[in-house]
């Protein structure tokens, strides 16, 4: 094998410049389209009606189970089943789920920072400076969470607010499943994503300025300790965020179920926004089918990483069965169609993208590669939904609604045009990274 050249960097067209607008505007359209196909749809099938007091008791209830004929009346006396979860369908589930779709990439980007930093790798020198630029979405996706931690929005999503009388499980985690609890912790799960993004992404941009080599040593050692706290906070915000919408449900794998998913996802962003940017006339040098090799290649290995903790997860409880445990899986495997997206799920994120990608030359070719991002985007939010939706009517039916489609649409738009701000005014790669020259002449074994 040859040695490659070091690539000139002045030579290289390493501005956003004016794609920053067209960026911005493509955001701004779909932010637009997606506002207006949400209230326009919403309005249509009344997601914005005012839910009565009733609802904590009616909803809470599980009308769903009722509206069936399954345990309205328990079968005999009157007395009520207990469950973990509401069955009522809001705006706020479908808002949940494009919520963590997008948040899962902005934490696959902190992490490919943290663990670039921490194994001092050379490769992903050139792509870094895009990962800390995604991850400056974190402050975005706060203010996207703040409707939800409200306690209109919360109660009709978390049963665990207002728990049926004599519910003993959600009795036993009062303690940590307590609301004013519950805003501290989500409070210090995004101080922490926004501290990390902020910190990395301004040392990044000074040491372009300044070419001091002690920046890259400040984060080299601090992101030991960057890691630790990036892997309680996955894991305590999935537990949060997603596993507490059953609250009589627990997995203690759950945050590495989401950890996996975020990886795989912010490669499949990252190796798109690569893609755009050369088909543009940027880093069409510095980022050569060496790196898009080595992204496809995380985007193979995550792959690969998300199934086994999946049928890890699956595997333990369906061996075990207890009741409490399996009462979450049962629910998505009695519906038809639930039982469907649980094999479009095996299916689509994992022997699809498995057999596809395998090859160098997938990885290498821009087309191919970009194909495969798109689809394990796509996989991404299917799985957020199959996380969130089936607790609802404790999974008799399929409540896919356009708002489904509308909300995610518009968050991206939103999520785009913070990518833009946070990429214009300094150059798409860290140009005075010790390691640049080793990044850029970069080969595969």
């Amino acid at each position: 094998m040859g040695h490659k050249h070091t690539i000139d960097l002045s030579t290289e067209n390493r501005s956003l410049g004016g794609l920053s607008g067209q960026l911005i505007g493509f955001g701004a359209v779909l932010a637009v389209i997606g506002l207006v196909g949400t209230l326009l749809m919403g309005n249509l099938e009344g997601a914005f009606d005012h839910h009565t007091d009733d609802h904590s008791a009616a909803g809470h209830s599980a009308t769903g189970h009722a509206a069936t004929g399954h345990a309205g009346d328990d079968h005999a006396g009157g007395h009520h089943e207990v469950h973990g979860y509401n069955s009522t369908w809001s705006i706020w589930h479908p808002y949940l789920v494009a919520a963590t779709w997008l948040l899962a990439i902005c934490l696959g980007a902190i992490f490919f920072v943290l663990i670039h930093h921490a194994t001092m790798a050379a490769w992903s020198t050139v792509v870094r400076r895009i990962a800390e630029a995604v991850s400056r979405n974190f402050i975005l996706l706060a203010l996207l969470f703040v409707p939800l931690v409200l306690p209109s929005q919360m109660d009709q999503l978390y049963k665990w607010i207002h728990p049926d009388p004599g519910d003993s499980i959600i009795a036993v985690k009062a303690a940590y499943l307590d609301y004013d609890f519950f805003l501290i912790r989500m409070a210090a799960y995004f101080l922490i994503w926004i501290g990390l993004s902020w910190w990395y992404h301004k040392n990044s941009v000074q040491q372009d300025h300044d070419g001091d080599l002690k920046r890259t040593s400040r984060m080299a050692h601090f992101s030991p300790m960057g890691l630790i706290l990036f892997a309680l906070s996955i894991t305590f915000a999935a537990y949060d965020m997603l596993m507490s919408l059953d609250a009589h449900w627990f997995s203690t794998i759950f945050g590495i179920y989401l950890f996996g998913g975020s990886v795989l996802s912010f490669h499949a962003f990252l190796a798109l926004v690569v893609i755009w940017l050369q088909a543009n006339g940027r880093l069409t040098r510095a980022v050569s089918d060496e790196h898009m090799q080595d992204i496809g290649k995380m985007m193979f290995a995550f792959t690969v990483f998300w199934a086994y903790i999946a049928f890890s997860q699956y595997m333990l409880y369906w061996y075990a069965n207890i009741p409490e445990e399996t009462a979450w899986f049962l629910r998505r495997q009695e519906n038809f169609i639930w039982g469907s997206w649980g094999w479009l799920l095996i299916i689509g994120r994992f022997f699809v993208p498995f057999l596809f990608i395998m090859s160098k030359h997938i990885k290498r070719n821009r087309a191919t590669l970009a194909l495969a991002a798109v689809w394990m985007l796509i996989m991404q939010w299917a799985d957020m939904y199959y996380l969130v939706m089936p607790q609802i009517n404790g999974g008799e039916e399929f409540p896919f609604t356009l708002l489904d489609v509308t909300i995610p649409v518009g968050f991206l738009g939103l999520f785009l045009i913070g990518l833009a701000l946070s990429l214009r005014g300094h150059s798409l790669i860290a140009e005075k990274d010790p390691r640049m020259p080793e990044s850029l002449a970069f080969e595969n074994a």
